[in-house]
């Protein structure tokens, strides 16, 4: 994210509806951008391995609980 600097604080003071808009959403994104940084991804086999820890769970459901949770990783595309 760049610096807020007392030069930026003048110019946006200036900005019309338009560009504040701008500045706000490109703000947002390096938030964003940061807060998804900062949150540790999911490693779907240790996910698998403690499902296949807990009592009941057989391999027939482990299987099917696996093709399940595949499948809601493929939508996000970013998780495979």
């Amino acid at each position: 994210m760049p610096e807020i600097t007392r030069e930026v604080y003048k110019n946006v003071k200036k900005y019309d509806r338009q560009q504040f808009a701008g500045f706000c959403t490109d703000l947002y994104k390096y938030g964003y951008e940061d807060g998804r940084e900062s949150v540790p991804g999911v490693d779907l086999e240790e996910v698998m391995a403690a499902v296949a820890r807990a009592r009941g769970v057989g391999k027939r459901t482990l299987d099917n609980i696996r093709e399940c949770v595949e499948q809601l990783f493929r939508k996000d595309g970013e998780h495979e």
